[in-house]
């Protein structure tokens, strides 16, 4: 006999119209997407909009929301933050994921105060006899995740979600180029500000997930030094190609290569498999 929870999640429809933000360091993106029957999702606006910063301070007012234009105001909107102290974890777990072993998901998690986490997970696979469930657990502080509410203190849209952004965009890839390999081996890449985000999928499901201190600051930041330009002119310089940037770039990119190598090696090990592709995404990706 069904749970109460099983019955009432089929009752539970999910949103088909929807607003996006992506709070990033350089400003808030904003995308409406509306589906309409059993179609694809629709692209109905997109904008910038001026970046929202937390002051830490304990007398600082809360920062001011971003003005939505009315066309992207939809019903409800998805939210993702940069996290760059989230913790993000693939776990494994033998036999069947019960009660019990939910516990020990922020166990796994290395939380010193779990009150001051937000803390959420998502079965990967079941398992069954000698085989292992595999989960992924996110770990946000509650800091960082109080950026979302503000983004959005009142009125429409209702906040319906709140996701770290690297995994947002691991997300999208599924959904996207990744759903052309659901029986191969591929690499996910996304660069974010500070920090990047990266997967490796084997038919279909998640073998591997790691972040990295390096992003397109990081980039930016050695260009900055290496040319002795200001930022604008370092980002005109990688959009327009004019100088050759390999040797700052490499310097930065060389140790993040080198740890998605041994990441390669690893999983091709672990599961007998061969990577044939890594996508790459983010701001500054060309």
């Amino acid at each position: 006999m069904p749970s109460l929870k099983e019955i009432l999640a089929r009752f539970k429809h999910n949103p088909t119209d929807v607003l996006c933000l992506d709070a990033a360091n350089a400003g808030v993106a904003a995308v409406r997407l509306k589906k309409e029957g059993g179609g694809e999702a629709a692209l109905l606006g997109a904008e910038l909009l001026p970046p929202v910063t937390l002051d830490d301070s304990e007398d600082a007012p809360p920062p001011e929301p971003p003005e939505i234009p009315p066309r992207l105001k939809a019903r409800y909107a998805a939210i993702t933050v940069p996290g760059e102290d989230a913790i993000i974890k693939r776990l494994s777990f033998p036999g069947h994921f019960d009660a019990s072993t939910e516990a020990k998901v922020i166990q796994n998690l290395g939380l010193d105060d779990p009150d001051e986490w937000r803390v959420s997970y998502k079965l990967l696979s079941e398992g069954h006899g000698r085989s292992e469930s595999v989960v992924l657990a996110v770990a946000v502080p509650e800091s960082a995740a109080a950026l979302g509410p503000m983004l959005l203190p009142s009125g429409l849209p209702v906040p319906f979600s709140l996701e770290v952004a690297g995994l947002a965009s691991l997300t999208a890839f599924l959904h996207g180029p990744g759903s052309d390999h659901t029986e191969e081996s591929v690499g996910a890449m996304d660069f974010g500000d500070t920090t990047s985000s990266f997967a490796i999928f084997n038919n279909g499901l998640l073998a591997l997930v790691r972040r990295f201190d390096v992003g397109t600051d990081t980039i930016l930041e050695k260009i900055q030094e290496s040319l002795g330009v200001d930022r604008d002119t370092a980002k005109g310089i990688i959009a327009d190609g004019a100088f050759d940037i390999s040797q700052p770039v490499s310097e930065v990119l060389e140790p993040l290569v080198k740890q998605i190598m041994v990441s390669r090696d690893f999983v091709e090990r672990r599961e007998d498999c061969h990577i044939s592709k890594i996508y790459v995404s983010g701001g500054l990706v060309i």
